[in-house]
């Protein structure tokens, strides 16, 4: 599927006013602006309908005697989420967030219907995933216009699992922005049995990486996803052959992927929490890797980035065994905790400094421990006055948190500002 420009649609928007890029740039009309981009796993994003055409979604529905899948549990997650994304970025909401994990595109518009800090536009495509997730992308519309998204079927011997999604945008500038999101198959079944799908995967992605490069030599390109392996596994250091990050030179090619993962994975840091017969780990399955032409000099500008592990205060086990973890809807698929995902979100700032500016760095963390973050880097919960108390299992009451956003008019009121445009 390859959704490209809809002279139509923005033609009608423009005249409403919704996609006049005066009033989209009215933030900040500068092409060198920062932009925050993350990613998050948001654990099972169903809806309580059921869909015919997908049997994956009957373990989320009403009737389902594990779940019990409501519609007050199916709003209290996506209260959950869009309460951790709007305090993403100093509390001012990522520019680009790669989201896995979702049955449909009308998950993502109740999702971004929590979400009034940017006006946020969707790719996403059906995957044939068994289970009937996806993955997608929401895009802040004042920063970037869609040109057209499409999706990478990966080729396995056996079974199906979730396409990779590659979405071009467009800056204020002219610039294009190759994104793309990435759900590796699960460790399901063991690493050795389940590691060559994700090989696999890794193959698809690089042929795709490759393509664009041919085109484009200096394109820009951000890879995000749960990759179901780490930085340094396999599938990812020797078959994906990404660069490590930060590069040991300083100096950045510019027709190079670079993995802004790998170094604090390194460290020790983690965005899922693993635990086995007592011992814990943290894995980096979540990660962002860039170009080099979002890294290097060009132009009197350079990229100062460095990628965090979100762990807002609210959504982090304070008690018990998996303390230190992050609350998941569900333990265990049985006991409902009202919680947000099994995951924490990743992010990484794109902050461009100017040719006086580039002797100066941003200091990197010594990731001593996962849950440290150097002052001043952006975080969900440095927008909140304090942190909630732990999550209480209860049926269908989730845990004091800060109050979510509000609510945006409903869709029926207006027009439908979420549907893909370009200017």
């Amino acid at each position: 599927m390859n959704n490209t420009r809809r002279p139509l649609l923005f033609g009608i928007l423009l005249a409403l006013g919704i996609a006049s890029p005066g009033a989209a740039w009215a933030q900040d009309p500068s092409p060198a602006a920062p932009f925050f981009v993350a990613n998050w796993n948001v654990e099972n994003l169903y809806d309580a309908v059921d869909d015919p055409d997908n049997d994956g979604d009957d373990e989320f529905l009403p009737n389902n005697p594990t779940t019990r899948w409501t519609q007050v549990r199916y709003e209290t997650k996506l209260d959950n989420l869009a309460q951790v994304i709007s305090g993403m970025n100093n509390g001012q909401g990522p520019d680009i967030l790669g989201v896995e994990e979702v049955e449909n595109e009308d998950v993502l518009r109740d999702l971004a219907d929590r979400l009034p800090l940017k006006p946020y536009g969707i790719a996403h495509v059906d995957s044939p995933d068994p289970r009937g997730i996806d993955t997608a992308m929401l895009f802040n519309r004042d920063r970037f216009a869609l040109l057209e998204f499409h999706a990478y079927k990966i080729p396995l011997k056996w079974g199906e699992t979730r396409d990779i999604l590659h979405a071009v945008l467009e800056d204020r500038g002219g610039d294009k922005l190759h994104v793309l999101v990435n759900h590796w198959p699960s460790r399901g079944g063991g690493i050795e049995a389940s590691e060559p799908k994700r090989v696999v995967a890794a193959r698809t992605l690089a042929k795709s990486i490759g393509r664009i490069f041919q085109r484009e030599p200096a394109a820009r390109i951000v890879i995000l996803g749960d990759f179901n392996d780490e930085p340094s596994d396999r599938s990812i250091r020797d078959v994906l052959d990404v660069e490590f990050f930060p590069s040991p030179s300083g100096e950045y090619e510019t027709a190079k992927i670079y993995n802004l993962a790998s170094g604090k994975a390194k460290q020790g840091m983690g965005s899922f929490y693993h635990s086995f017969e007592g011992k814990v780990e943290w894995r980096m399955y979540d990660q962002i890797m860039a170009s080099g032409a979002l890294l290097r000099n060009t132009g009197g500008r350079r990229s100062e980035v460095s990628l965090w592990v979100d762990k807002p205060a609210f959504m982090v086990e304070e008690h018990g065994q998996d303390k230190g973890a992050p609350v998941p809807t569900f333990e265990n698929m049985e006991d409902y905790e009202g919680g947000y995902s099994d995951h924490f979100p990743v992010g990484v700032h794109f902050a461009y400094l100017t040719a006086a500016e580039t002797a100066e760095t941003v200091p990197e963390t010594d990731g001593k421990a996962a849950e440290e973050k150097p002052a001043g880097e952006p975080t969900a919960a440095a927008a909140k006055p304090s942190a909630a108390p732990p999550a209480q299992k209860h049926p269908d009451v989730a845990r004091d948190r800060p109050a979510p956003p509000p609510r945006k008019q409903s869709r029926d009121a207006e027009p439908d500002i979420y549907a893909p445009v370009a200017w």
